[in-house]
């Protein structure tokens, strides 16, 4: 899976055109919008419409923007025009543009990220939360959602030696979930409790073969965004891969969480 901006491909159109299919009238808004040169208008300068793709597929869109549909121009960033396409529903892909979203807020400096939504219980799994209710541009009351926007300190964790039980070892299959097969060693730090109130789950680095056991340093921190509980990366044999190589080795679990990685 890619997140990709929709004005920074080179087949924009192509793109384009697979947003109006979307069987969702505001999908064909969006799609009318842009083609017509009116979204900057209605969302301000420097919108970015985000794609969830796979290979030539959209799975899933979203925008960010400085605004949205609300009348009150003085909230901002705004994620909107969310939608995932029928075939890739129930799998959470859109809480993967959700988590660009967040980034990319946070990188803009905002403390919030907000949405306007009709909808109960659906950005509650993305860890929004109500915020009030606030007039849309036609006059309509509009529930207002919001995520804080936080910065983590792990100073006490980063480059903690620590050791543990694999009880999830390479080439296993998930227990509730047997096609999930588990590329890299996963378990947990003995005598430390995580935020669900278990013991401390970990992913581990530096060997390609399924072991029991495991001591090493923890090299990173996965700091879910939607989820009560952090995973630690550990290295077992003093290797520190990087973001990406992290992040696309823990993706066959995340792919289903908003995460944050810390080094």
């Amino acid at each position: 899976m890619k997140v990709l901006n929709l004005f920074d491909t080179e087949n924009k159109e192509y793109w384009l055109s697979e947003i109006e299919k979307g069987d969702w009238g505001a999908a064909n808004y969006l799609y009318h919008l842009i083609s017509n040169g009116t979204f900057e208008d209605m969302v301000g300068e420097d919108p970015q419409v985000l794609l969830l793709t796979e290979g030539d597929s959209l799975m899933a869109f979203c925008t960010y923007a400085k605004y949205d549909d609300i009348k009150d121009h003085s909230v901002s960033p705004w994620a909107g025009f969310v939608y995932t396409f029928p075939k890739y529903r129930g799998m959470r892909r859109a809480g993967k543009l959700l988590e660009h979203a967040y980034m990319l807020a946070k990188k803009d400096g905002y403390k919030e990220l907000h949405i306007s939504t009709d909808k109960t219980g659906l950005y509650e799994k993305y860890g929004f939360s109500f915020w009030k209710l606030m007039e849309d541009i036609t006059g309509e009351q509009a529930r207002i959602y919001k995520m804080d926007i936080v910065e983590m300190d792990y100073g006490s964790i980063i480059g903690k030696r620590v050791k543990g039980t694999i009880d999830r070892p390479l080439g296993s299959s998930h227990p509730d979930y047997p096609d999930m097969i588990y590329p890299i060693n996963y378990g947990y730090v003995d005598g430390i409790t995580g935020g669900d109130g278990e013991e401390q789950d970990v992913y581990v680095f530096g060997t390609e073969e399924a072991t029991g056991a495991f001591e090493g340093e923890v090299i990173g921190v996965v700091h879910r965004l939607n989820d009560c509980e952090d995973k630690w990366i550990v290295s077992i044999n003093g290797a520190r891969p990087g973001k990406e190589e992290i992040l696309s080795k823990i993706a066959f679990q995340e792919q289903f969480y908003m995460s944050e990685l810390y080094m």
